[in-house]
């Protein structure tokens, strides 16, 4: 307990802190537990403002490509830059090599926890997952398929990330505990209102539904009580 960023993430917080308008928290339970958020993306808008302004160290799930500095820097090339962006690719070349060195340092000093998205690596992604937790640490996890969508409701997401459940049950003998975070533009607040878990002796395929769908629908509540 008690950990934090590393210091090139410490540093780039604090200097954008000063200038970027403040967010508060609101949460209106206690957390005793680490525990795993789920929040919109709203292109890279929730994973900002989070872990701009949430007061203690959230793990973040990245995709992996952005973890590691030559796949970082082909991805910016092959497809951000160029098929994106529509960059010749000489071009992107330039932008990227420095980029790619500057991302992966940024966000490995942020303690992000690589994703290998439809891959059989993805157990790693839950082993480092578990372990942050059994550590003290808290996870934030974006799982957006339209990562891109500006909207304030969340429409569809991926569900995988339900399967930490089971993983962390199986070293701990107790359920995650998720709780939905929505950022309020409006309101300038991150707002939580309610810890979600599976239940012991239910069907474990209709649990994840349940939850899943929960998730959905508690963000998207609080997105219109925020008047957004």
């Amino acid at each position: 307990m008690g950990r934090n960023y590393g210091k090139v993430f410490q540093f780039f917080q604090g200097i954008i802190r000063l200038v970027y308008p403040t967010y508060h928290v609101q949460i209106p339970f206690e957390l005793t537990r680490p525990v795993v958020y789920v929040s919109h993306h709203q292109n890279l808008f929730g994973p900002f403002i989070i872990l701009l302004w949430f007061p203690k160290l959230l793990r973040a799930w990245i995709l992996h490509v952005f973890l590691d500095q030559e796949t970082c820097y082909r991805q910016y090339v092959d497809y951000t830059f160029t098929k994106r962006f529509g960059i010749n690719k000489y071009a992107a070349k330039m932008f990227a090599l420095p980029l790619s060195f500057a991302i992966t340092t940024f966000l490995r000093s942020g303690k992000g926890i690589p994703v290998y998205r439809g891959s059989r690596k993805i157990i790693h992604t839950f082993r480092l997952s578990v372990d942050a937790l059994c550590k003290g640490d808290s996870i934030v996890i974006f799982p957006d398929i339209d990562y891109t969508d500006n909207s304030s409701q969340i429409k569809e997401m991926y569900d995988g990330y339900l399967l930490l459940d089971k993983y962390y049950y199986q070293a701990t003998g107790e359920h995650v505990c998720f709780i939905p975070l929505y950022v309020s533009k409006k309101k300038k607040l991150l707002i939580a209102k309610k810890e979600i878990r599976f239940r012991e002796g239910e069907d474990i395929n209709m649990e994840r539904k349940r939850i899943y769908q929960e998730i959905i629908d508690t963000l998207n509540q609080l997105a219109e009580e925020c008047g957004e």
